[in-house]
């Protein structure tokens, strides 16, 4: 019997969800017959696959902003700016597949420029230095924020991790509008 690449993903992320759903409903004494989504939602936690993506956007950042670890600093590349508002963002270009396998697409040289490059214009803005087009730049740094990093210096990482978790958050938990009746 054979199992697809993607039964296994789901089932990995079924039990990851099964966990933190148990945990959220023992960390405010819920029912379990009590509906999960509003425990979640009040606790701040984030959903199984948007706190994945949480976790890849962050160490993509880290390796945008301080060059580390090396060994994924390679793995992507800013596509150079242009002369346009939208394209002046901080933008990854997305390697070519040559397989049909689907779990390249959740490799970090594939998955991290997709996500990235949904982010917000908030979370993408630009170093405005015209020498920083490309990357990577093989410049080994301490700081927090590299010399070399094609972001703004402005967006501080705990801003960025701020802005992140609510944007994400908002994903997963879209406001709720009231009930209009039509007339």
């Amino acid at each position: 019997m054979s199992i697809s690449q993607d039964s296994v993903a789901m089932r990995l992320n079924c039990g990851l969800w099964w966990i933190q759903n148990s945990l959220a409903r023992a960390v405010v004494k819920a029912p379990k017959s009590c509906h999960i989504t509003p425990v979640l939602r009040s606790l701040h936690w984030l959903k199984i696959t948007k706190r994945i993506e949480y976790k890849l956007l962050s160490l993509t950042y880290k390796v945008l902003t301080t060059n580390q670890p090396p060994q994924l600093h390679h793995l992507i590349s800013v596509q150079p700016s242009r002369n346009t508002r939208s394209s002046s963002l901080v933008t990854f270009a997305r390697p070519p597949t040559s397989s049909s396998l689907r779990i390249i697409d959740r490799s970090f040289r594939y998955a991290s420029p997709c996500l990235w490059n949904q982010l917000p214009s908030s979370l993408r803005q630009p170093h405005f230095n015209p020498s920083i087009s490309v990357l990577p730049v093989h410049a080994p740094t301490t700081s927090s924020h590299s010399v070399n990093s094609p972001l703004s210096p402005s967006i501080t990482p705990s801003l960025f991790h701020f802005r992140l978790k609510a944007y994400l958050f908002h994903k997963s938990f879209p406001p709720q509008t009231p009930f209009q009746p039509q007339d």
